[in-house]
């Protein structure tokens, strides 16, 4: 028969025409495809069967098409029919090859339907022509495994679109659930309902993943009301994890880190939606998913809000205030309102000047003198604040204020009005001069809950304020009382020494003069006292006087190391044991380091250093260490001693430099106390820290 090249009219006979090339080739045949056509090569039984016939008789099929994600699924089934497939981005031609015949629609349908003529040849020019064009396709195409990979890893072109078929539409649900380790979903009712009703087994096989450790699992947002519980605890039950929010955008979507799909219907009932947005650009993922862990953060645990419903609690109405404006705005309309008691604690002293500069003290005079209303304020102290609280009080006279100790850890202003609101504003920046600048987020509520958690918070404070106020008090009592103690100590103790050293120099018989030594050490001891007493009291009160002088350091810290070694070779000498190793004091470093210091003071720290080194060291070398140090520009006078002790408990060594920290009987614990008082007076700094094997070292700078 003569080869004959003709039109195919009709669907039914174009698929016969397909099937029949397939049974009459002997070696090959190529298809070269649009990205709609392999779903009729996997759903036409016809076309399918002949594929398979063909690849069990050892015919070779290559397969050429645009893979992407509407067709992904298709194409995957695809892979098991024919021996190669490849894809080739925006291939727009449809038509297949065997080694004697050709077919191609005469007309491209754009949509995933046979066309209705199509063209047939079986001569040899044409079938050569067309398996020249074939093979140029398929040169330039790349493996199907690798398209797929990319596909599932993101690794495609950016693309957003709008879909309004059902199997489309399907076919995006089922590829964003087959590609994604994780998903996040903001829904209604409706569509969870509608993935129950259709694409629960996505579900399931997204939570295989996580069970297994190759995912995140589902993460799903919505409004939790009393209709819905059944459905939301179904889904708790697979391992979803659900949180309420109360108010939600009138959009519904699913986001992972490879896309997006999201519509704005209302989806009622669990039906199908009529049109979805698509998405696998970078900027549509960032801002869903920015959207989702924002509600996230603010929503609360389904199982938390199934148990309120259920029970009939009072559900916590919260309100978040993002715009610093309306949460100024509300606060005063809460003050307004107010028709018995407002409590209000300010994060910081800043924070109430911003509200008084923008008219908060006439804003209180009026809820305090016309309202009737109780006022409570509580604020954190600092040095300047007596100026604040007088204007203050001055501009609304019933006010009560009280001053809590300030923390770093302060953030937040609590306002509490008549027990039924409470406002929490966040402090976002104190050193900005307006409210609106410094404030951060703020929470408005009316929950019972809520209100008596923080009016508790409140209360505590308050107590800790009354306090705080009668410890100052007795604080400064104590102190005036040492300072008045001190000075008369002083007065009568001179002349106890002056007098009893006088008498010592007279009397001859020795008894008596060992019990006038007693008297001497005695009144010596409580003249020291009185001085270690007058010392405390003028470094609690900033008022240490330091009398500075240019001096050689080295030789200051010499003579003191000499009057040190003459005590130990003193008592070494009077040691019966001579196996003992004596103790020594050693110097090192540099000899000579000049430097302007109350001489006095400065010998008086490394006398207090030494004498607990010397007490706790029996035998060895205590090393005193002497040199200059760099640090920022700023030349420092180093002073080490290092000792061959116990070393310092560590229950006390992060209070060592505090009053009365000492686990010993001996001395009144506040040497180490007033030297951190006086090297600070100098500009420097004191530390001490445990040696690695045995003793410790307290070192000191002082700036040169």
């Amino acid at each position: 028969m003569a080869p004959t090249t003709r039109i195919i009219f009709g669907k039914g006979n174009a698929i016969n025409t397909e099937v029949g090339i397939f049974h009459k080739a002997a070696a090959s045949i190529d298809t070269c495809m649009t990205h709609t056509r392999p779903s009729l090569a996997v759903s036409l039984k016809p076309i399918k069967g002949a594929f398979l016939a063909a690849k069990r008789r050892g015919i070779k099929l290559r397969y050429i098409t645009e893979i992407n994600h509407h067709n992904f699924e298709d194409c995957k089934e695809l892979l098991g029919i024919v021996h190669e497939l490849r894809h080739l981005d925006g291939v727009k031609t449809n038509f297949m090859i065997s080694e004697r015949e050709y077919l191609a629609p005469l007309i491209q349908e754009k949509s995933e339907a046979i066309a209705s003529e199509h063209i047939y040849s079986d001569m040899a020019q044409i079938v050569e022509h067309g398996q020249c064009i074939f093979d140029t396709l398929w040169s330039k195409s790349i493996p199907a495994k690798e398209r797929i990979k990319q596909l599932m890893n993101g690794e495609v072109a950016p693309e957003t679109k709008i879909v309004d078929s059902e199997d489309e539409i399907m076919k995006h649900i089922i590829h964003l659930s087959e590609i994604s380790s994780g998903l996040s979903v903001v829904s209604n009712q409706g569509g969870m309902q509608l993935t129950y009703n259709s694409f629960l087994e996505l579900c399931k096989k997204v939570l295989e993943k996580q069970k297994r450790g190759e995912g995140d699992g589902i993460r799903w947002i919505m409004r939790i009301e009393k209709d819905s519980i059944n459905l939301v605890k179904k889904f708790l039950k697979l391992g979803v994890k659900i949180r309420h929010v109360k108010n939600l955008a009138p959009i519904n979507f699913t986001v992972s880190k490879l896309g997006l799909i999201a519509t704005v219907e209302e989806m009622t009932g669990g039906g199908m939606i009529q049109n979805l947005l698509t998405s696998n650009e970078g900027s549509y993922i960032k801002h869903f998913t920015s959207m989702f862990e924002q509600l996230w953060k603010e929503g609360v645990d389904a199982r938390y809000r199934i148990k309120d419903i259920e029970e009939k609690v009072g559900i916590a109405e919260i309100e978040i205030i993002r715009n610093p404006i309306d949460s100024i705005a509300r606060g005063w309309d809460m003050v307004r309102s107010a028709r018995k008691e407002i409590n209000v604690l300010f994060s910081s002293s800043n924070a109430l000047k911003r509200q008084i500069a923008i008219g908060a003290l006439p804003l209180l005079r009026n809820a305090s003198e016309k309202q009737k209303v109780r006022i409570r304020m509580l604020l954190p102290s600092y040095d300047k604040l007596d100026q604040l609280i007088e204007e203050t009080k001055y501009n609304v006279p019933n006010i009560d204020i009280r001053t809590i100790s300030s923390s770093p850890e302060t953030r937040t202003s609590i306002l509490i009005v008549d027990n039924k609101q409470c406002l929490i504003l966040e402090l976002k920046d104190d050193k900005q001069n307006t409210s609106y600048d410094a404030v951060g987020l703020a929470t408005y509520s009316i929950s019972p809950t809520i209100i008596s958690s923080y009016l508790a918070v409140f209360e505590s404070f308050w107590r800790q304020a009354e306090l705080f106020e009668k410890m100052k008090k007795v604080e400064i009592l104590e102190k005036d009382f040492i300072n008045f103690a001190a000075h008369e100590l002083r007065n009568p103790v001179q002349p106890i020494i002056g007098f009893s050293e006088l008498l010592y120099s007279k009397i001859e018989n020795q008894e008596h003069r060992r019990l006038l030594e007693q008297v001497i050490l005695n009144a010596r001891r409580l003249e020291r006292l009185a001085r270690i007493m007058l010392d405390v009291t003028r470094i609690e009160n900033n008022s240490l006087i330091l009398t500075k002088e240019t001096v050689d350091t080295g030789k200051i810290v010499r003579e003191v190391i000499d009057s040190y070694n003459r005590k130990l070779g003193e008592k070494n000498a009077a040691n019966k044991n001579k196996n003992l190793e004596q103790l020594m004091i050693i110097q090192d470093g540099v000899k000579e380091i000049e430097a302007t210091l109350d001489k006095v003071r400065i010998t008086q720290v490394i006398c207090n250093i030494l004498d607990n080194a010397v007490s706790l060291s029996h035998e060895g070398k205590i090393k005193v260490v002497l040199k200059k140090e760099k640090r920022n520009g700023q030349n420092f006078l180093l002073i080490r001693v290092k000792d061959t002790g116990p070393g310092i408990d560590p229950e006390i060594l992060s209070k060592l430099f505090t009053k009365f920290a000492s686990k010993s009987d001996m001395g009144t614990g506040l040497g180490l106390f007033i030297s951190k008082g006086i090297v600070e007076a100098h500009g420097g700094k004191i530390w001490a820290e445990n040696n690695p094997n045995r003793g410790a070292t307290f070192s000191f700078t002082l700036p040169i």
